[in-house]
C-alpha cells in the first residue's frame, strides 16, 4: 500500500517510521525547517503527568484572574476572527468536570509506555535522554494546590507513576538550585527528558522510506498529491502537518477547529548554579530543562499569533519570571531561540483518525503541548488506522467527526 504522510514533525514522522516497519510504502512530504516549526520550540518532557486538558472546572475564573494582575502564561490575539472566537466558545464548552475527566483517561490510555518508547528509540540512536523526573514547584499556596490535585486527578484516571509532595526544603534538598521563596513541590518521579531535535533525527534515520522536501500546494482525491517538486501519488493520504494541517484540509472543504498556540524557547547556560532537574514553574507556567549544552527555558501560549521571532521585549518578560524560584541561576546569551506554533484543539484533544466523506483520508494533529508524549502511541494506532481502517477503542475519544457538524461545518 502507497501511503503519503504529510508533515516531518514528531507525530508525522513517527507513525511514518510505525508504518513502513509494518510494510506500507511510505513517502513523508515536509516542507523542512521553517518559522513556527513546533518540535525544535519544545521543552523536551515526556510527561503523561500533564495529561491533563487545558480547560476544567475552575479554568476561567482562575486566568481572569492572572489577566487582571498581569500574570497570565498566555495570550490571545487582539484580532477576534469568527474562527478564533469559535474556538474560545468549544474551549468553556468542554470545561465540565466530567468531560475533564475523560479527556484526561483518554490522553493517558493514548500515551500509555511512552516512556518506554523513548527508552527503546535511544538504543538505536543518540539521543541525549535524562531520567530525572519532572519537579513542579510553586512559590504560592495556591500553586501548590494546584499540582497536588492535578497528581491526585491524574492518578484517580489511571497514571502509573509515582509522586512525592515536598516542602520548600525538602523541594531545595532535591534540587539545590531552588531558591529560597519555593513553598513547596511535586515531584512526578518516572518523567523523561530529550532532546527534540535529536529525537527528529533519529526517527530520520530510522525511516525506511522517501522523505521528500516539498511544500504541498494542492490535494486531489485519489490521492494525488502537487507539491513544490511535483506530483506524489498514494492510495492513503495521512495529514500530520501540525498547526498547517487546517490550511490542507481547507481545500478538501474541510474544516476542523485547530488553532496555533505559539509557545518560546530559548537554550542557554545561564550564570550561577544551574537545576539538575527538569522543573515546571507552577505559577507562570515555564518549563525548565537542563541538557547537556545548557538549560532550556520554554514558555508562553499565545493563542492565534503566527510563530515567529522572539521580540526581546517577550523574551525579557519570560526569563524574568525564573527569577524568584532559583537561588542564583540566571539566564545568559542564548544559544538557541526559537518559537513554534502548537497546534491546540477547543478540547485539548488530538484530532486522530479518518475524515468523513473522504475515503483514504485521515488526520493526526492536535496534539498541542504533548507531541512528545503522545507520539509513540499516535503511531501505535494509526497502523490499524490507515492499512486496515480498524479504529483502535484508544483513538475513539479523538475522532475527528466530533468537530466535523454544526458550527464547524464549511459553508
Amino acid at each position: 500500500m502507497r501511503i503519503i504522510v504529510i508533515g516531518g514533525g514528531v507525530i508525522g514522522l513517527w507513525s511514518a517510521v510505525a508504518l513502513a516497519e509494518a510494510g506500507a510504502d511510505v513517502t513523508v512530504l515536509d516542507a523542512g525547517p521553517q518559522s513556527g516549526f513546533a518540535s525544535p520550540a519544545a521543552a523536551g518532557w515526556v510527561v503523561p503527568a500533564l495529561s491533563a486538558p487545558l480547560s476544567g472546572p475552575g479554568v476561567l475564573l482562575h486566568s481572569a484572574r492572572q489577566v487582571l494582575h498581569r500574570e497570565a502564561p498566555f495570550s490571545v490575539a487582539p484580532r477576534l476572527t469568527s474562527t478564533l472566537l469559535r474556538w474560545i466558545v468549544g474551549f468553556v464548552r468542554s470545561g465540565s468536570a466530567s468531560q475533564y475527566a475523560a479527556g484526561l483517561r483518554a490522553v493517558l490510555d493514548l500515551g500509555a509506555g511512552c516512556v518506554d518508547d523513548f527508552n527503546r528509540l535511544q538504543e538505536t540512536s543518540d539521543l541525549e535522554l535524562r531520567q530525572t523526573g519532572l519537579l513542579m514547584t510553586a512559590l504560592t499556596r495556591a500553586g501548590l494546590d494546584e499540582v497536588a490535585q492535578l497528581a491526585e486527578a491524574t492518578t484517580a484516571a489511571g497514571y502509573k507513576g509515582g509522586y512525592e509532595i515536598l516542602d520548600g526544603p525538602s523541594a531545595r534538598l532535591r534540587e539545590p538550585a531552588l531558591g529560597p521563596a519555593v513553598l513547596g513541590a511535586v515531584h512526578a518521579v518516572d518523567e523523561v527528558q530529550v532532546r527534540p531535535e535529536q529525537v527528529l533525527r533519529a526517527l530520520r534515520e530510522q525511516f525506511t522510506g522517501r522523505l521528500v522536501n516539498a511544500t504541498v500546494s494542492r490535494l486531489r482525491p485519489g490521492w494525488d498529491v502537487e507539491t513544490s517538486v511535483g506530483r506524489f501519488s498514494a492510495d492513503r493520504l495521512l495529514v500530520a502537518a501540525g498547526a498547517w494541517s487546517t490550511e490542507l484540509l481547507a481545500v478538501l472543504g474541510v474544516r476542523i477547529p485547530l488553532l496555533a498556540a505559539t509557545g518560546y524557547s530559548i537554550t542557554t547556560p545561564g550564570t550561577g548554579l544551574a537545576p539538575r532537574l527538569a522543573v515546571k514553574l507552577v505559577e507562570p507556567s515555564i518549563a525548565v530543562t537542563p541538557f547537556a549544552d545548557g538549560v532550556r527555558v520554554a514558555a508562553r501560549l499565545d493563542l492565534g499569533r503566527p510563530g515567529g521571532p522572539i521580540t526581546e521585549r517577550r523574551l525579557a518578560a519570560v526569563l524574568d519570571r525564573t527569577t524568584p524560584y532559583f537561588a542564583d541561576w540566571r539566564p545568559g546569551l542564548s544559544t538557541a531561540t526559537f518559537a513554534g506554533m502548537r497546534p491546540a484543539t477547543p478540547d485539548s484533544l488530538p484530532l486522530i483518525g479518518a475524515i468523513p466523506g473522504h475515503r483514504g483520508l485521515y488526520v493526526a494533529t492536535g496534539h498541542g503541548m504533548l507531541g512528545l508524549t503522545l507520539a509513540p502511541g499516535t503511531a501505535r494506532h494509526v497502523v490499524p488506522l490507515v492499512l486496515d481502517d480498524v479504529r483502535s477503542p484508544e483513538l475513539q475519544p479523538f475522532a475527528p467527526e466530533r468537530y466535523l457538524s454544526g458550527a464547524w461545518r464549511r459553508p
